[in-house]
């Protein structure tokens, strides 16, 4: 791992130089070269997870074709696997990826260095200022064209049962017609919406492609990383679901309603899967 965050970190800074200097990091030659790093590193990290904790990947339910550019790209969290899913799904198809990402991933030097030169959106959760985090993402996703995406996690952290009751009962509260359909998910939090919104209202052109997968729940934390290395019978499935933009509402609170229903069909795609071919999952996690 140290190896590769130093290797990371060379061929940054050498790309910093081609800039020249990081005057023209923006340039779209420049932001590939950052894009393939990205890509790269991900890549690295997955492996090296990979082989600690073998884990098939089953992609005979991904229609291939849906994963163009110019989209809001949508995807469950589960785990710190899935995060980088994004980025092998869309960067190799030579797609520029642009995420809203946690700030606690500025820790991550690569993350860090690369994250703020491709113009990632490191967003504060608990920040009392929601309309300045809510800019930034506006800001990334006016970048959206046919050559790339955007990525947001709406559930804004890892699934778990007590997550899930404690959400269910902050919406309960708020808006019961919405908390009908948050009651039908067993697998998935409720969307947070106010991110993807704003990625809806910066990029009217843009399509969604909703991203879901099933047979990462066991490694949803270091400890259970470690708890199946060398398990072989483990297996990602992935699902992407596109919604051409003219299909989905310009009012804030049909849009709100159209997440919501979004994530009970991801969530009814995934109980189809269940039980999962593993051993028992804590249901706790």
């Amino acid at each position: 791992m140290v190896m590769l965050d130093l290797a990371g970190r060379i061929v940054v800074f050498g790309i910093w130089l081609q800039g020249p200097f990081g005057t023209n990091r923006t340039s779209p030659r420049i932001q590939r070269k950052y894009q393939s790093v990205m890509t790269w590193y991900t890549a690295g990290i997955t492996a090296m997870i990979s082989k600690l904790a073998p884990l098939a990947v089953d992609s005979s339910e991904l229609d291939e074709s849906l994963l163009g550019g110019n989209a809001i790209v949508i995807a469950r969290h589960r785990s710190i696997f899935d995060a980088a899913l994004p980025a092998a799904l869309f960067g190799t198809r030579d797609l520029l990826v642009l995420y809203t990402l946690k700030d606690e991933l500025q820790w991550d030097p690569n993350l860090d260095i690369v994250g703020h030169r491709m113009g990632h959106v490191f967003v504060n959760r608990s920040s009392k200022d929601l309309e300045s985090e809510l800019q930034q993402i506006r800001e990334l996703a006016a970048r959206i064209d046919e050559n790339s995406v955007a990525v947001i996690f709406p559930e804004g952290t890892f699934f778990n049962q007590t997550r899930l009751k404690r959400a269910l009962s902050a919406i309960e509260r708020r808006d019961p017609t919405r908390a009908a359909l948050a009651r039908q998910m067993r697998h998935v939090l409720p969307p947070r919406p106010a991110g993807t919104l704003a990625m809806l209202e910066a990029a009217p052109d843009a399509d969604v492609v909703m991203v879901g997968h099933v047979g990462i729940e066991p490694f949803g934390s270091l400890k259970e990383v470690f708890a199946n290395v060398g398990d072989v019978r483990h297996r990602l499935r992935l699902k992407a679901w596109r919604f051409d933009r003219a299909s989905i509402p310009s009012d804030k609170d049909e849009q709100i309603h159209w997440l919501f229903e979004r994530w009970v069909q991801m969530d009814e795609w995934i109980d189809g899967h269940y039980p999962l071919p593993t051993q028992a999952l804590d249901p706790t996690n």
